[in-house]
């Protein structure tokens, strides 16, 4: 889970707080998990990852630099909670993060089943709801 806000930025939709259930999530101007109006971001801009105990910030591609508590890096950065990052002209500030356990396909379907059957689904309901969610 990562759960930030945006602070500042040109694009005045995005100025709000969001959370994130995933390890990782990629913010950019046209692809990514939040994308950004800013004009001076690129397309796929930042990676903010959980690894562990960690929040680890990457800058994309061809990103110069960007600002951790108005302090300039160019390479992945650990950042603690309550810190901002600053990039093109969008800023956030990180609130909280904490590893998510992956869920494989296998973990999804049993998760539904077992919420079909303690709904008390007739067995075929069941086994027709299973069968759309592995197509």
């Amino acid at each position: 889970m990562i759960k930030f806000e945006i602070l500042e930025s040109p694009d005045q939709e995005v100025i709000s707080t969001f959370e994130y259930f995933h390890n990782l999530i990629y913010i950019g101007r046209s692809s990514g998990n939040l994308t950004i109006q800013d004009p001076a971001l690129l397309k796929s801009h930042l990676m903010l990852e959980v690894v562990g105990q960690d929040m680890i910030v990457h800058p994309q591609k061809s990103v110069d630099f960007y600002l951790i508590n108005g302090k300039r890096a160019t390479t992945p950065r650990k950042i603690h909670e309550g810190e901002t990052v600053a990039f093109g002209n969008t800023k956030l500030k990180l609130i909280s993060f904490e590893e998510t356990a992956p869920y494989s396909k296998k973990n999804i379907l049993n998760a539904k089943l077992d919420q079909l059957i303690e709904s008390g689904s007739h067995k075929l309901t069941v086994i027709e709801a299973l069968s759309k969610l592995s197509k």
